[in-house]
């Protein structure tokens, strides 16, 4: 990979380096990465500190909670149709 790639894998992959979601190889490599690369360095720190990423990973958070809360309440009353259906 030339450079402009790994920079860009890099920052693809920063948010799930953070959260501890990465493989080990994966992890080992980013580290590795981000000592050697000046321009990821500077990157990764203004990721850190940003609340439009704080304020996404929240509405996220809220969209799936939703889509459970609906898709349970879907598969009960599919359950509860199927046995009132057949009594």
């Amino acid at each position: 990979m030339n450079k402009k790639v790994e920079c860009t894998v890099f920052l693809d992959l920063y948010e799930l380096y953070l959260e501890d979601e990465v493989e080990d190889e994966t992890k080992q490599w980013m580290m590795k990465h981000e000592e050697t690369c000046r321009y990821c360095q500077n990157s990764g720190k203004d990721h850190e500190g940003n609340p439009a990423l704080h304020e996404d990973r929240e509405k996220i958070w809220g969209i799936r909670v939703l889509t459970m809360s609906l898709y349970s309440i879907f598969l009960l009353l599919t359950i509860w149709m199927s046995i009132w259906y057949l009594w």
